[in-house]
């Protein structure tokens, strides 16, 4: 039993090295894909190096760390290779680095509307992860972790590169910030209490996550082909952000709530 658990360690291993490696691999020809057409490989070539090997080491390491994690939560099953949705997951993850050079190439290049088809399809592997991992019963511990944190790290990353190129109001930037600075001090505050945390979503905070990335969308959309009127934005944003802020007290909810002590062991 033993070795059995030893080999699927060890081939859960290689599969990870092989995962990480393929999607460093496949980020460096799509960002090629973008900038020897674009004409700005020289200049943005060493900085995206630089981000994406560094990302997708510490993304290597933090998969490693979490081995014991790769369990279908249904089952219990562990696995012994990175399964589709989680792969999925990570593909979404593993652009995040390359997403951020390529918005920062767009100011001074052409490459606003194929960048607005890249940054859809990013946020739509969000969506098809998780139809795919229930449907096909792979939800797993490790996966509802990764699904999380690329969530709130893509809308860290793109509010910011939003508000630098004035896209967004300051107000809204400051908002996002809030709702994800608010919940990462919740979180740290359930890890010193429980030693643990099981990442959990409620419908509301779904709904928040996906109302700001769809107006980022719409966003990046009017500033490369819309040109809608400003009144029109404006509105969008102040919708979604009042679904932010009722966000934030959903997630303060649910933090009382998750406090609460557990029924008694019978």
């Amino acid at each position: 039993m033993e070795n059995n658990d030893t080999k699927r360690t060890q081939n859960l291993r290689a599969s990870i090295y092989l995962t990480i490696s393929l999607f460093f691999a496949a980020q460096c020809i799509l960002f090629s894909a973008f900038a020897i057409p674009g004409g700005f490989l020289a200049r943005y070539g060493q900085l995206f190096l630089a981000l994406s090997a560094g990302f997708h080491v510490l993304l290597l390491v933090m998969l490693l760390l979490f081995l014991d994690d790769f369990i279908i939560e249904s089952t219990g099953k562990k696995l012994d290779r990175v399964n589709l949705a989680n792969l999925i997951t990570l593909s979404r993850v593993s652009t995040l680095p390359t997403l951020l050079v390529l918005v920062l190439a767009a100011r001074d290049y052409r490459i606003r509307i194929p960048l607005l088809v890249l940054v859809v399809l990013v946020f739509l592997t969000d969506f098809l992860d998780g139809r795919i991992s229930r449907k096909t019963n792979q939800v797993t511990r490790v996966g509802r972790m990764m699904d999380s944190a690329s969530d709130y790290t893509l809308l860290v990353v793109l509010s910011i590169i939003f508000q630098y190129y004035s896209i967004i109001p300051k107000w809204f930037f400051v908002l996002v910030l809030a709702r994800l600075g608010i919940q990462t001090v919740l979180i740290g505050v359930l890890i010193l209490v429980r030693k643990r945390i099981e990442p959990k979503s409620t419908m509301m905070g779904k709904v928040t996550v996906a109302s700001i990335m769809v107006l980022y969308s719409v966003e990046i959309a009017n500033m490369a082909v819309l040109h809608l009127p400003p009144f029109i934005m404006s509105s969008a944003e102040w919708i979604v952000a009042i679904i932010v802020v009722i966000g934030i007290f959903d997630k303060i909810v649910s933090f009382f709530d998750a406090l609460r002590p557990g029924p008694p062991a019978a």
